[in-house]
């Protein structure tokens, strides 16, 4: 069944199905399914549109109602198909706490910038206290709101709930400028997010609608216009000069001049040809050209980012739920803390001071945004990545099993890809239904030790290798076909695919290489690894300055709360607009990833295993010395050379030679 969100908001998507606009019982059946979905509010069909239109509680993760909303369009076809009565889908949403960072909107700025205005002109205009008070107190309502809810309902105390007695207590000490100052800069962080938030939706929403137009298609010799649902895989577009490149696909002739910078953000335009792979989104600056089609729509890359950015699926890390269930359970505790302070000190200000460790806020900012912005970078570099609890397994991925039959045995990516791996001490095991001495024989070949090669087995021995690696304490991707779905349930910790087809699967899946270049694996795992990084680096950020202001100002030193307040939300504001929304990787870190139409020999100097010194590599690459000695000892160092060298060879740096040699060498 085909389909594509063209649209999508918090609370509401419009999905674009075609055979809405000419089956009436398929449509009728697709109505009566999300309608029995008991989060949906509303449910329109628009048949000249070929458009579903549903409406749903905004408190439901948005991932998870897409989910469903794909499952009752399968189910619609399959009754359509088999003439069968519809049958309600009673499955409900899985529970648990959304961890989603809350947002605002600028009109909710109101209440917290009077508090700060009358904590601020309180003395000098001798304000009565009272006034002061109430507007403090409706600035923090939603803070005694949702601790209220926590408890009344949930039965539990939230983060909230220190918040609320942290104001509550500092304004009963007459401390008017913390608290008001407090409801002002979280107030502002959350609307800032909310519109950061809006923004990248209404980009992914315009870009969705710039790729839902008409082509020019070729076909027996004439040019017909055509709208690009219309297109399938194995068509000829013509593009022309000033025209936007509108899908996935390979130059069949002609010659151009390519401004990608709304896909890779690089403004250097790349000139193309025959034989060149071109991405949807990118705009063809001069000339003209003839392009074979692979992907449209949402399979395309630039589609794929804009699904990603509009459903943000990066709140099902483990690193988040067990930071969100640390707060939960250090509430009582810190309420406990501050209690014990106050009876052996007698001083308010150290009681409360405790309650404004407030990490709660901490790793979800840095989740949400560093995570969104890896996928979306991932997924424009050829890789699709389904969530930000996958992107957080890769960065862990310790063990790799490969299907032999799905390797590019005469492709150099393959083996460089494997060289690789193994350099970052990740370990590498081949299954295969070929005899044993041929898989052994590939194996060596490919560097990998024969006692890791599992040959002539069946499907059950194959499992059971993915599970003992398990059972030693690995974290394993098992890197096959996406049609093999008994291995993939088999528990690995990562499923990983080469795309095959014109449509991605986007369910079944969890990391899709959208080109057939076994480098792809080593660029997701990279991707991973630095997005976890500046995870760790933001939740620094927040922590260390946090303890010190708390423990060493607030309850030793007595400093004035304000300054409690200004560390607090500066370091969050840090974490969240500045370190964790920069690049993951400088320009060109990543070597594109080959299709099999832009293969090329590597040439005799690739073969022939040359050893460089050190100044013939920096010349070679176009780069410092001193920039191959700061980057040469580290695992990314071949990526990192191939992405500069004029023949995209990777290199590696031999210590006791003191030579660069090319990784395959």
């Amino acid at each position: 069944m085909s389909y594509q969100v063209v649209h999508s908001t918090f609370g509401r998507y419009r999905i674009r199905i075609p055979q809405l606009a000419h089956d009436s019982d398929f449509a009728s059946k697709l109505k009566a399914l999300v309608e029995s979905l008991a989060f949906v509010t509303e449910v329109r069909i628009n048949a000249q549109a070929s458009s579903l239109i549903v409406s749903y509680q905004d408190d439901v993760c948005s991932t998870t109602a897409l989910e469903k909303f794909v499952s009752c369009i399968q189910a619609a076809v399959d009754c359509v198909a088999l003439d069968c009565v519809e049958i309600p889908l009673t499955e409900s949403l899985p529970e648990g706490e959304d961890l989603k960072p809350e947002v605002n909107q600028w009109k909710d700025l109101g209440f917290p910038f009077l508090s700060l205005s009358l904590a601020l002109l309180a003395a000098p205009l001798e304000l009565p206290p009272l006034i002061v008070v109430l507007a403090i107190a409706g600035a923090a309502t939603p803070w005694f709101n949702r601790a209220a809810d926590s408890l009344l309902n949930q039965r539990q105390p939230n983060i909230d709930l220190l918040d609320s007695a942290w104001m509550t207590m500092q304004t009963v000490q007459g401390q008017f400028i913390a608290p008001a100052l407090k409801t002002v800069l979280v107030e502002v962080r959350r609307t800032l997010r909310g519109n950061t938030t809006q923004t990248r939706e209404e980009l992914s929403s315009n870009l969705l609608n710039e790729l839902d137009q008409y082509v020019w298609v070729e076909l027996d010799g004439e040019e017909h216009h055509v709208h690009i649902s219309n297109l399938h895989q194995g068509d000829r577009i013509i593009i022309r000069s000033g025209e936007m490149i509108l899908v996935d696909g390979i130059v069949v002739y002609g010659y151009g001049l390519i401004d990608t910078q709304n896909l890779t953000g690089s403004s250097t335009p790349v000139v193309c040809s025959e034989g060149h792979d071109v991405y949807a989104s990118t705009i063809l600056l001069e000339g003209e050209l003839c392009v074979l089609v692979k992907r449209i729509g949402l399979n395309t890359r630039a589609g794929l980012a804009a699904f990603l950015a509009e459903l943000a699926p990066v709140h099902d890390t483990k690193i988040g739920a067990l930071q969100a269930e640390f707060v939960r359970n250090a509430i009582l505790p810190t309420l406990a803390l501050g209690g014990t302070i106050y009876l052996m000190t007698g001083n308010i200000g150290a009681a409360i001071s405790p309650y404004q460790f407030d990490f709660g806020s901490g790793i979800p900012i840095s989740l949400s945004t560093t995570v969104l912005q890896a996928l979306i970078y991932a997924v424009r570099h050829g890789i699709y990545i389904r969530s930000g609890g996958i992107l957080e397994a890769l960065a862990q991925i310790d063990a790799i099993v490969f299907d032999l039959d799905i390797l590019a045995l005469d492709s150099p990516e393959t083996m460089e890809a494997i060289a690789i791996l193994q350099g970052q001490n990740i370990d590498i095991y081949l299954v295969s239904d070929a005899p044993e001495s041929i898989a052994c024989d590939i194996a060596t070949g490919l560097g990998i030790h024969p006692h890791q090669v599992c040959a002539e087995v069946p499907l059950k021995q194959k499992i059971n290798l993915i599970r003992g690696l398990q059972h030693q304490g690995k974290i394993v991707a098992f890197v096959g076909d996406e049609e093999d779905e008994a291995v993939r349930l088999a528990h690995a910790n990562v499923s990983i695919s080469f795309a095959k087809t014109s449509e991605i699967p986007h369910r079944t899946t969890d990391v899709v290489i959208l080109e057939d270049d076994l480098r792809g694996v080593t660029h997701a795992i990279a991707i991973a690894k630095r997005a976890m990084e500046i995870i760790y680096e933001n939740t620094a950020t927040i922590v260390i300055p946090n303890l010190f202001m708390q423990i060493g100002g607030g309850m030793v030193l007595g400093v004035n709360p304000v300054y409690n307040v200004i560390v607090n939300n500066g370091t969050a504001f840090i974490a969240e607009f500045l370190n964790g929304s920069r690049p993951l990787f400088e320009t060109n870190f990543l070597p594109p990833l080959r299709s099999s139409s832009q293969r090329i020999s590597q040439g005799n100097f690739a073969s022939n295993g040359k050893a460089l010194k050190q100044g013939e590599l920096a010349k070679r690459l176009g780069v410092s010395s001193q920039s191959l000695t700061s980057k040469r000892l580290k695992p990314e160092f071949p990526i990192w050379t191939q992405a500069r060298d004029p023949e995209g060879i990777a290199w590696d740096f031999d210590p006791v030679a003191k030579r660069y040699r090319h990784s395959l060498a």
